[in-house]
C-alpha cells in the first residue's frame, strides 16, 4: 500500500481558499474556516493575508452560548473585505 504524502501548498493557495470561502461565508470563525479549508495554519495564513498578500480582512466579536447555555462568550469572527488589486495595462501609452 502506498503511503499518502502531503501535497505542497504555497501561501498564496491557501490564501485563495481563504477568501474564497470567506466571500460565501462572512462572518466566520478561525474553526469554521481551518475545517473547510484545511491551511494548516490558519492564524498564520490570515496574517500573511493582511500584511503580505494584500488582502482586506477585517475582525469583530459574535457572542456565542456556551454548551449549558448559562453564560456567553465572544469568539473572534473574520470577513473578507476585498482581495488585492490587479494593476490595468496603461490605456494611454505615450508614444
Amino acid at each position: 500500500m502506498a503511503a499518502i504524502l502531503p501535497q505542497l501548498d504555497t501561501r498564496q493557495a491557501q490564501a485563495e481558499r481563504v477568501a474564497d470561502y470567506l466571500e460565501q461565508h462572512p462572518a466566520s470563525t478561525l474553526k469554521e474556516i481551518d475545517a473547510a479549508c484545511d491551511t494548516g495554519c490558519i492564524s498564520k495564513v490570515l496574517s500573511a493575508m493582511k500584511k503580505e498578500l494584500g488582502y482586506g480582512v477585517e475582525s469583530g466579536r459574535r457572542p456565542v452560548p456556551c454548551v449549558s447555555g448559562s453564560r456567553i462568550r465572544r469568539v473572534r469572527i473574520y470577513t473578507l473585505t476585498y482581495r488585492p488589486s490587479m494593476t490595468q495595462p496603461d490605456l494611454f501609452p505615450e508614444a
